[in-house]
């Protein structure tokens, strides 16, 4: 496997100005096309990227099951470009910030947060429970993947997954979470809210015919052109984001799935046996799989 060392081409100060900013065409100089693995100067691996490393019918089954799961959501914050106040109907300004609108869904679990303060299914896992474990063999044979090509990352996530509670991981894994986007090509952002320990696990389905939206590291100038069927492991704690589309044919579709762990799932604990019943009366979830 050819190995790669690429340079840091921007400072860390120059590299936080982009953070909420789209990247262009001008935002790369070098293009990836072929599996390889990268390491910056320091020996710090910053991604592996495998071509056809997902057979198609794996890949589209996942399609298959998850498709349903997008939807349009404001809820996004910097890889949607940064959040802004709400303007309310009276034209008054809401407390509540939100992001620009795109096509996202979540698929698997979700912990407690600041607006809801329980651990629990996605709505499309909840509402949609035959869709989601379609999807489930897609999950596994990724998890496999990320075990065969990152061992001392994917032992790490393991690890913490299997002390955590079954209703709230993706069958025998080590994600919790699948995030799923439409032609979403994301502003600069780092990941938050995933197992830090942890590397981006990131597969792309596409339909018709288009040009870029490729993943970039803005930091240093390298860029990802991802086709069907490819695999590329990444830090996604460093500067990331996607350049614009180009020569679009009328159908072209994008989208993208990245796995992950959740940080916080191994906090979520079974429910007493009231509480239990209450919630899956009212959301439908705390089911094992």
């Amino acid at each position: 496997m050819e190995t790669i060392k690429l340079e840091r081409k921007i400072s860390a100060n120059e590299a936080e100005k982009l953070k909420g900013k789209q990247l262009d065409d001008n935002s790369y100089d070098t293009i990836i096309n072929k599996s390889c693995d990268a390491y910056d100067l320091n020996g710090k691996l910053l991604f592996k990227y495998r071509k056809n490393a997902i057979p198609m019918e794996i890949l589209k089954s996942g399609y298959d099951a998850f498709k349903g799961s997008i939807a349009s959501t404001d809820g996004r914050g910097t890889a949607a470009g940064g959040n802004f106040k709400r303007i309310r109907k009276d034209g008054t300004v809401s407390n509540i910030s939100i992001a620009k609108k795109v096509l996202s869904g979540n698929v698997g679990y979700m912990d407690a947060g600041a607006m809801v303060h329980y651990c629990r299914r996605t709505a499309f896992a909840r509402d949609h429970f035959d869709k989601f474990k379609e999807g489930i063999p897609f999950v596994e044979f990724i998890n496999k993947k990320y075990e065969e090509y990152c061992p001392a990352y994917y032992t790490k996530q393991m690890a913490i997954a299997k002390g955590t509670n079954r209703n709230y991981k993706i069958g025998e894994t080590c994600f919790t979470t699948v995030t799923v986007n439409e032609n979403f090509p994301t502003a600069v952002h780092k990941d938050s809210g995933d197992y830090q320990e942890g590397f981006g696990n990131l597969i792309v389905y596409r339909e018709g015919d288009y040009k870029g939206s490729y993943f970039c590291l803005p930091e240093y100038r390298a860029a990802i052109d991802m086709q069907n069927c490819d695999l590329l492991f990444a830090d996604v704690h460093r500067w990331h984001g996607n350049t614009p589309f180009n020569e679009c044919s009328e159908d072209y579709k994008r989208i993208a799935f990245v796995l992950y762990y959740r940080e916080n799932m191994y906090k979520c604990k079974q429910p007493s046996e009231e509480l239990a019943k209450v919630k899956m009366e009212k959301n439908g979830f705390f089911t094992t799989i």
